[in-house]
């Protein structure tokens, strides 16, 4: 059974300066090329969607759910990763702390989010693609690859990873995304 994990398109303001922003016009692109791409997918009506609950992974599922005519299922914890008491301004460079941290060095929020989203893929029983972001990615590929680090890889946006989880439910990493080219956002 294979797993997709999808990072959102490129979003319309950058993490600090908004909680939640939707995508820009170069995101909405990526987000329709991404469709294009995952549409060519064996069995692709096969395929659960599931979305972070943020407008920039909603808005990037959305092309391909119109093709398939498939409800997106709103997953929180498929959300980026928690910053509670961190203000806007001060979220760039809490987020440059994390990507240097160990998996053992996360605070009780964040330990509990990356618990949480490996419960959530390892309870998937259908064919699923999961609209996302790059730290969620990152907690994933992290926990398959048993790398120690928060950050193993800069998935770019609209980058495709794809896992397989066997029928006795161990789950692989089959391929990483692209790499990042652009400023995280």
């Amino acid at each position: 059974m294979k797993i997709i994990l999808v990072r959102h398109g490129e979003a319309s303001s950058s993490w600090e300066e908004s909680a939640d922003p939707s995508l820009s016009d170069l995101g909405n692109l990526q987000a329709e090329e991404c469709a294009n791409k995952l549409f060519n997918l064996e069995k692709i009506n096969t395929f659960d969607l599931i979305s972070s609950p943020l407008n920039r992974a909603q808005a990037t599922a959305k092309p391909l759910s119109e093709k398939i005519a498939k409800l997106v299922t709103i997953n929180s914890h498929f959300a980026e990763i928690p910053s509670p008491g961190i203000n806007l301004s001060e979220r760039k460079e809490w987020l440059g702390k994390i990507f240097k941290m160990k998996l053992k060095d996360l605070e009780a929020p964040q330990r509990k989010w990356k618990e949480e989203i490996i419960s959530e893929v390892e309870n998937l029983t259908k064919p699923t693609i999961i609209f996302s972001h790059f730290m969620v990615i990152n907690i994933i590929v992290s926990h398959l690859t048993k790398n120690d680090f928060v950050v193993s890889f800069y998935p770019d946006n609209c980058s495709i990873t794809t896992l397989s989880k066997s029928a006795s439910g161990k789950i692989e990493l089959i391929s990483i995304g692209a790499e990042l080219q652009t400023e995280l956002n």
